[in-house]
């Protein structure tokens, strides 16, 4: 995965293993933010930087040896993701759960918990 247009900079790839760990936690966070502002009546847009594990993500990633732009890696996994599955939509520096992403958090197992073919 390409994380910078620069032809210079260097380009990163990261496992499926971590792939899967990054989707699974940010799936589960959003979730249930989803449910804490639906319940508030807040808006069910969220800043996509203020998600606890994105921060840790990016930690784990330095800590797995990635120092070129773990926070974009982060991201750039989870817009791959939402550009295959269709279950959240992000833009700029916001991200929601879709229709089709709400009917997958109603179910008792999510696509994300499984083994994710990527």
């Amino acid at each position: 995965m390409q994380i910078n247009n620069d032809p210079k900079m260097a380009l990163v790839t990261i496992s499926n293993r971590d792939k899967k760990l990054i989707i699974w936690n940010f799936m589960e966070e959003l979730w249930e933010n989803y449910q804490n502002v639906l319940e508030n009546k807040l808006d069910t847009r969220f800043k996509f930087m203020d998600f606890y594990n994105v921060d840790l993500l990016t930690r784990f990633l330095k800590e797995e040896g990635v120092e070129t732009s773990p926070d974009k890696v982060v991201v750039d996994t989870l817009k791959e993701y939402a550009k295959k599955t269709g279950y959240i939509d992000i833009k700029d520096n916001t991200v929601r759960l879709t229709k089709k992403g709400l009917e997958e958090c109603h179910k008792p197992k999510h696509a994300w918990d499984q083994n994710i073919s990527y």
